[in-house]
């Protein structure tokens, strides 16, 4: 750095800036408002206070500052425009220079549920994509989400912090701040993309409370009492509904197995009953991984994740990926056997009942409550939903590859799923995979909560895991169906109708 105080601090220098201004200033790094001298615009400089000692300290970070590079082309994730070390060995990254951040907001203007619906699916998005290219975040709080003019949320700050943590794990906690930390990081645990799914639903918590839950007063609390934060349960908030309250609070379960990925938790609050979510930016499809083709083309449908964890250090390791729903006022989950995850990787079938496909006859049960005036579709249904003559039942529902699949059983033996209603699949979607069907709006409007509580009649749903069972061949039956559960094998009889 130069001679030159700014602040206290000595103007580092930075190939390619000048006129380098303080801009915010951190535990572990200082922003500075710059100019970038080739194209003449503004940009933000981000230099960590440390330095690198070694070549292979400075190979680490140009190494995880590439794949921060890499995630910067998301729509909500902050552009990155160069990375370097200083003469005297300090890491820097060059950004896009943003108008504020959430947490200067959230002191001055707490947010509605809807725009914080709307926030948390952006972000969600963008760490779900870089999850899937295994990469964390670590640090996601409040000021770490920017807004421009031209941008209502990027994700900062991909980088420096994982350089703290390969370089030295006693420094986790000073990386990702303590307020918005899960209970793990606590323990010196590996961090894994549970950690940032805890952090996001956190800062969602404080971004409308004006403070981070659970967390009180006091700046620097003991161990103790942090710990005991977290036998707390996440409380309520005036004028924001149950069931967003429901997403945050399963999104910080204690247990990092049992948190959402962040994809999950992309589509939990996709699926919340607000109204429609915005486009993403410039068309951008919402995506949980990058498209293999290069970047995101608008129209095109949106990539999603492989089955397996992304990064080896998920809490869950299993093969067999968890899928999480909206139900009522609870968030639901249902977890596959650990025996699972064999099958998934291999070329056949798992033992049981074969083939794995819809079309299995089954004794007929009766009409749903809200369906009893037979098929057709209720005024109360939302648009394209539709009820079923009789009710039908299925075993598991298992992925193979991008189809899934599920046997018709009677409703009188052990079954996984019951039918609450039936959509026809859009033409466009015909012939799509499993995961694109399911992530669809319309497949979502038709398959979500409104159209159980007015089919079955249960008004609170807490319990009931929700699915989408696309049509085995929709070049001949684009019927799907929307089926309702309470784990593996857990139901016994028409449970629906019988209730």
């Amino acid at each position: 750095m130069t001679d030159t105080p700014t602040g206290g601090l000595r103007v580092p220098i930075v190939p390619g800036l000048t006129d380098l201004r303080i801009f915010a200033r951190g535990g572990y790094a200082t922003v500075y408002r710059a100019t970038q001298i080739s194209v003449g615009r503004e940009v933000a400089v981000k230099v960590e206070n440390r330095t690198l000692d070694s070549e292979r300290d400075q190979a680490r970070f140009l190494r995880e500052a590439r794949a921060a590079g890499r995630m910067s082309s998301h729509p909500h994730v902050v552009d990155l425009f160069d990375v370097g070390v200083t003469v005297d060995q300090h890491p820097y990254l060059i950004m896009e220079l943003c108008d504020g951040s959430y947490a200067e907001r959230m002191r001055t203007s707490p947010l509605g549920p809807v725009e914080t619906r709307d926030l948390g699916i952006k972000i969600a998005d963008a760490l779900a994509h870089s999850h899937a290219a295994g990469v964390l975040h670590r640090d996601v709080k409040p000021a770490n989400i920017l807004y421009s003019h031209f941008n209502s949320a990027v994700l900062a700050d991909f980088g420096l912090a994982v350089l703290a943590e390969h370089r030295d794990p006693s420094v986790t906690l000073e990386v990702l701040t303590p307020a918005y930390a899960p209970p793990e990081m606590f323990s010196h645990s590996p961090p894994s993309p549970a950690v940032d799914v805890y952090a996001l639903c956190a800062t969602l918590y404080a971004v409308m409370n004006g403070r981070p839950p659970r967390w009180q007063s006091e700046r620097n609390p003991s161990l103790v009492t942090v710990l005991e934060m977290f036998n707390q349960q996440v409380p309520g908030l005036p004028g924001v509904p149950d069931e967003l309250i429901e997403v945050l609070r399963a999104g910080m379960a204690n247990d990092p197995a049992e948190r959402p990925s962040a994809l999950e938790l992309h589509d939990l609050l996709t699926s919340l009953p607000f109204g429609s979510p915005p486009t993403p930016v410039s068309g951008a499809p919402i995506s949980g991984a990058p498209s293999s083709g290069g970047p995101y083309v608008a129209g095109q449908p949106a990539p999603r994740p492989p089955v397996e964890d992304a990064h080896p250090t998920a809490p869950d390791a299993r093969r067999w990926r968890r899928r999480w729903f909206l139900g009522g006022a609870g968030v639901l989950a249902l977890a596959a056997s650990a025996t699972a995850g064999a099958w998934v990787a291999s070329t056949g079938p798992p033992p049981g009942p074969s083939p794995w496909v819809s079309q299995v006859g089954a004794p007929p049960t009766g009409p749903l409550p809200g369906c009893s005036a037979g098929a057709g579709a209720p005024t109360a249904l939302p648009s394209g939903a539709r009820c079923l003559p009789e009710l039908e039942c299925f075993g598991p529902m298992r992925i193979r590859g991008n189809r899934a699949e599920a046997v018709r059983v009677p409703c009188d033996a052990r079954h996984t799923w019951e039918t609450y209603a039936e959509g026809i699949l859009p033409v466009s979607l015909v012939g799509a995979a499993y995961d694109e069907v399911a992530s669809a709006a319309p497949v979502r409007q038709v398959c979500g909560t409104t159209t159980f509580r007015v089919t079955t009649g249960i008004s609170d749903p807490v319990g009931w895991h929700l699915e989408v069972l696309p049509p085995v061949d929709g070049s001949v039956d684009r019927s799907y169906r929307c089926l309702a559960g309470r784990g593996v094998d857990a139901l016994t009889g028409p449970t629906l109708t019988g209730r």
